[in-house]
């Protein structure tokens, strides 16, 4: 996969990568969503530090991802029930294509 340089500017301070050229876009949005989280919480908190700011974002978006990450695990009594649901199907789909060739 292609490769590229790119800087990244958050809040204001350049951060050189490289990245795998397909990626630029993900990353530049990523940069445009952290500036405006920062640039809302400026706002909220005038008297906080950059790395204060900076270091709230990235909480922000580190709960958001534990969070996602949660709700799509599946426990161990959902996946039974898939598996029963499963099979109830097949059994099911058993008799009809019986019943069809009969």
């Amino acid at each position: 996969m292609a490769k590229q340089k790119i800087t990244l500017r958050v809040d204001g301070r350049p951060y050189q990568m490289t990245i795998d050229a397909d990626k630029e876009e993900v990353y530049r949005l990523a940069e445009r969503e952290l500036n405006a989280n920062i640039s809302e919480l400026r706002t909220l908190y005038a008297n906080m530090s950059a790395q204060d700011l900076i270091t709230i974002v990235a909480l922000r978006y580190g709960i958001n991802s534990i969070a996602i990450s949660q709700e799509n695990e599946m426990s161990g009594e959902d996946l039974q029930a898939l598996d029963a649901l499963s099979q109830r199907l097949d059994k099911h789909l058993n008799r009809l294509s019986s019943s069809k060739k009969g």
